[in-house]
């Protein structure tokens, strides 16, 4: 495949999602990326989902899709021989993305760069690699909360809503990637690598940018609105079969002549701000006119309209959509334990390029094949 950065040497000591995501997204586009786990595997070998809900090291759906296209052995980094082992495979390495695993054992990017001056690493962490917080631990409802997004999302009045899982860790590897990137052609111009830090904090902030720029400037915190994110205009409603989600501020007129109630822009509808002085009223009108309409029905027309109103998708709408099977977008992966595994493509393909995902690794597939040599060497 003549991918992207095809021949490029990776070695990921991260775990989890973000760093795994980081090295997928490289790996698929033909990066060469060693995959580096402790002996008893990455976290996410233990998390799932699995198949009829019993673990299995090899069938966790979370770990098969973040590994594709990798090369797996195992290193305990914490031993002076493993650690001696990876220092090797640094040399000839032109990025390493990790997430803690070097700094715990006592590997600096220094002593890297000092044998491979173009060595670029990837340091991911939870709260940035200094400050207060630099130690703390966060998983996904911590990044929700701390960014503010878990205080406007649900109900008025009643408890917060789960955003989902994992989001801030998956966006936080595509920064990763893209910093990868763009530190490898500074590399290859000018003989130099470099360190590219990546919080979970930041990513998370640059997702939900709505709630911090908006205390920035107003001083207010947003509370939770439930469907409506403004009035009615911005908000998901109920159809005969499922929801849509409605961003037709500016074609408001529009709107209501598709959906039959051409009386919705009128009277005390006429302005936006009539709109959100009677939204309680509007919406319950608006749900009447959708009420006998279907997702699909409504979706047509407001788009043959050019009106912005989407489907709410279930995972059961995305696995049978007509755009994504017209784009060939979903592919099967043969995995020698997992069997055959749907997987999702690419998020952006690069027109001159290929991209292909192959099986995440066995734990420790590919030890023999690559630590072999330099097995080899450190006993000569």
């Amino acid at each position: 495949m003549n991918g992207a950065v095809k021949g490029v040497r990776v070695l990921e000591t991260a775990q989890h999602v973000a760093g795994p995501y980081c090295g997928k997204l490289l790996g698929d586009n033909g990066a060469d990326v060693v995959k580096i786990e402790p002996p008893p595997g990455d976290l996410a070998r233990t998390l799932g989902p699995f198949p009829g809900d019993e673990p299995h090291p090899e069938r966790s759906g979370l770990f098969l899709h973040l590994n594709t296209s990798k090369r797996g052995v195992v290193l305990d980094l914490s031993t002076s021989e493993d650690a001696d082992l990876f220092r090797r495979l640094a040399r000839d390495a032109a990025v390493v993305v990790d997430d803690g695993a070097l700094g715990r054992a006592g590997i600096a990017y220094e002593e890297l760069a000092a044998r491979n001056p173009r060595i670029v690493l990837v340091e991911l962490s939870a709260f940035g690699q200094s400050g207060p917080y630099a130690d703390f631990r966060m998983d996904d409802y911590v990044a929700y909360a701390v960014t503010g997004w878990m205080s406007a999302m649900g109900e008025r009045g009643r408890p917060p809503v789960y955003p989902g899982r994992d989001y801030p860790f998956y966006v936080a590897g595509i920064y990763a990637a893209f910093g990868a990137t763009l530190a490898l052609l500074h590399a290859l111009r000018t003989g130099q690598g470099q360190r590219v830090g990546v919080s979970v904090l930041d990513a998370t902030i640059s997702i939900e940018f709505y709630e911090t720029t908006t205390y920035s400037f107003t001083g207010e915190i947003r509370k939770r609105q439930g469907n409506r994110i403004h009035g009615v205009a911005a908000s998901l409603q109920p159809c005969s079969d499922g929801w849509v989600a409605l961003t037709v501020n500016q074609t408001w007129g529009t709107f209501a002549e598709v959906i039959g109630a051409p009386e919705l822009a009128e009277g005390r509808f006429a302005t936006p701000q009539l709109r959100m002085d009677n939204a309680d009223e509007l919406e319950r009108l608006v749900r009447a006119a959708l009420a006998h309409k279907t997702v699909d029905q409504v979706v047509r027309e407001c788009q043959a309209h050019r009106v912005a109103v989407s489907p709410v998708a279930t995972t059961a709408d995305i696995l049978r959509s007509d755009q994504f099977a017209d784009r060939g977008w979903f592919t099967e992966v043969d995995h020698p334990e997992a069997g055959r595994v749907l997987q999702t493509g690419p998020p952006f393909r690069l027109s001159a390029c290929g991209w292909a995902a192959a099986p995440a690794p066995l734990l420790g597939q590919h030890s023999d094949e690559v630590l072999g040599a330099l097995r080899e060497e450190v006993a000569s």
